[in-house]
C-alpha cells in the first residue's frame, strides 16, 4: 500500500492548527525555553574548599620564684608580678607541643640572654649583652620540656659590674628567653614545614618595684585545605542530568516544539482570506448609509481608495444579499462599491 505524501501533510496542517494543539505547543515552548535560561545561568562544574586536616603549636613558660624570708609568701610564689625585694631566684620550666605530635619530627634551641641598654630618643641601644644559657635537642612526639634556674642575687652582682664598668647612671637591664623549634612532617598527604619562634621577658620595674614577665604563652593553628571541583546536576521532570547536558537537551526541545507551532502559525496565515482593503480597514466602519439625492457607482477597489482619499469620510460596510457593499457619503452623494461575497 503505497502512501500518499500529500495526504500526510494535509493531516499534519489540519493536526498543528487546531487551538488546543497550538496552546499545548505554546506552553510547551514556553516551559522549555524557560528551563533553557536557568540551565544557561548555571556553571557546568562547583568548586569548593573541604577541611582535609589541621595542626597546632603552643609554647608556655611556667615560672615561679623563690623567695627570701618573709612571713607573707613562704619560699616559693607563682603568680604574674613578684616583689623585687623578696626574690632570690626564679625556676622555670618552658614547654612545647605540636599537635599531632606523631606524624613530625623536628629540634628545638632554647636560650637565655640579659640585655644591657640605654635609650637614645624613641630607640633603644644595647650596650652588652651575655647569654645565661642555651639548651638544645630533638623533639619528642612533637614536643618538649626544660627546666632551669635564674638567681637574682647572683645576676644583681653581675649587673652591678657592668654597670661600673660602663661608667652610666642610668642602664636597664632586661633578661630575654628566646625559642626556636622547626618542625618537619606529613599530614593528610602534605609535607609541613614550620618555624615556630616565641620571645619572652623578665622585666625589673624598679619604679613599681616588681618583677613580671611577658609573652609567656604562645600558640598558633594552621588549618588544611583542598580545592573540590564537583559536576553540577539539574533534577526536572524526574530526569537527572548534567548542568552541562541540561543546556543542551532543554535548548533542543524548545527548538523542536517551537517548528510546529511557527509552521502552524504560518499555516493558519496562509489558508485566511486575503484581506481585501488591508489600508482602509482602520477607516471602515459597520452601518447603512441615510438617503442621499446622487449615487456615484465606483468601478474598483482602487477608485474606492481613490474617492476616500478625496473626501477624506468613513467608509460604511454593510452586506446586501450576495454583495458585500462599501459607501463613502459625502453630503448628497454616495459613492458606493459593490463585490460578491467571498466563497
Amino acid at each position: 500500500m503505497k502512501i500518499d505524501k500529500k495526504i500526510i501533510t494535509e493531516r499534519i496542517k489540519v493536526y498543528i492548527t487546531r487551538r488546543e494543539v497550538l496552546a499545548i505547543l505554546v506552553v510547551l515552548v514556553f516551559v522549555f525555553s524557560f528551563y533553557s535560561v536557568k540551565a544557561m545561568s548555571l556553571h557546568p562544574h562547583s568548586t569548593y574548599t573541604e577541611k582535609v586536616g589541621q595542626y597546632s603549636q603552643r609554647g608556655v613558660l611556667l615560672h615561679t620564684a623563690i623567695l627570701k624570708n618573709n612571713t607573707l609568701y613562704g619560699n616559693t610564689l607563682s603568680r604574674e608580678e613578684y616583689p623585687i625585694p623578696l626574690v632570690e631566684s626564679f625556676m622555670f620550666t618552658y614547654h612545647y607541643k605540636f599537635v599531632p605530635g606523631d606524624v613530625v619530627r623536628g629540634n628545638y634551641t632554647l636560650t637565655g640572654k640579659v640585655l644591657y641598654t640605654v635609650s637614645k630618643g624613641k630607640d633603644e641601644v644595647v650596650l652588652w649583652q651575655e647569654e645565661l644559657f642555651r639548651k638544645e635537642g630533638d623533639l619528642k612526639n612533637g614536643e618538649f620540656m626544660v627546666n632551669f634556674n635564674l638567681n637574682m642575687s647572683t645576676l644583681d652582682n653581675k649587673t652591678a659590674e657592668i654597670i661600673k664598668e660602663l661608667g652610666l647612671k642610668r642602664v636597664n637591664r632586661r633578661v630575654i628567653f628566646e625559642t626556636n623549634v622547626n618542625v618537619i612532617g606529613v599530614i593528610a598527604g602534605r609535607e609541613v614545614k614550620e618555624n615556630f619562634k616565641q620571645n619572652m621577658s623578665l622585666i625589673k620595674d624598679s619604679s613599681a618595684g616588681l618583677y613580671y614577665f611577658t609573652n609567656t604563652e604562645e600558640r598558633s593553628q594552621r588549618t588544611l585545605t583542598s580545592r573540590i571541583t564537583k559536576e553540577n546536576y539539574v533534577t526536572k521532570f524526574g530526569i537527572t542530568m548534567r548542568a552541562s547536558t541540561a543546556k543542551k537537551v532543554f535548548s533542543l526541545l524548545a527548538l523542536i516544539f517551537l517548528t510546529p507551532l511557527m509552521g502552524g502559525i504560518y499555516t493558519i496565515r496562509a489558508q485566511a482570506p486575503p484581506r481585501r482593503f488591508k489600508d482602509l480597514e482602520a477607516y471602515i466602519i459597520e452601518g447603512f448609509p441615510g438617503e442621499v439625492r446622487k449615487k456615484v457607482v465606483l468601478a474598483s477597489r482602487e477608485d474606492l481608495k481613490k474617492a476616500f482619499e478625496l473626501v477624506d469620510k468613513p467608509i460604511m460596510h454593510y452586506v446586501d444579499v450576495e454583495d458585500e457593499v462599501y459607501v463613502i457619503v459625502d453630503g448628497e452623494v454616495a459613492y458606493e462599491y459593490r463585490e460578491r461575497k467571498a466563497a
